[in-house]
């Protein structure tokens, strides 16, 4: 989701082949609890920092949920570029994690198709 405010996520199954849920530029003030995540690749802030028009993202809470089967558990992306944005304010509780690879990730030089230019 991007560009939101005010949204919240509960009491849902999500299984996908990419993110279960993706927080992008310019959202503010979400609620995600008691989600089952699997498989996919986790719930992920970004990636944020890749287009000059991005904004930023503030108050995330994401509590009481369960990750089986994902490549990622809680990840931050952000590409590696001169753009200033904030992410912040997030709050990570009771996460249960089951067969995760990368149970946490806070990558600050995201690029998912290499060659990247300022990698």
């Amino acid at each position: 989701m991007g560009s939101s405010s005010n949204i919240r996520i509960s009491y849902s199954k999500i299984s996908t082949g990419d993110d279960c849920i993706a927080i992008l530029s310019d959202t503010s003030n979400i609620d995600i609890s008691n989600v089952y995540c699997g498989p996919g690749h986790g719930i992920s802030i970004g990636s944020l920092g890749k287009y000059t028009n991005e904004k930023n993202v503030n108050g995330v809470s994401v509590r009481k949920c369960t990750l089986n089967g994902t490549d990622n558990g809680i990840r931050i992306k952000s590409w590696e570029s001169p753009i200033s944005i904030t992410a912040s304010n997030f709050l990570f509780q009771d996460i249960f994690m089951y067969n995760v690879r990368n149970p946490i990730i806070i990558d600050q030089t995201y690029c998912p198709h290499p060659p990247c230019n300022r990698q």
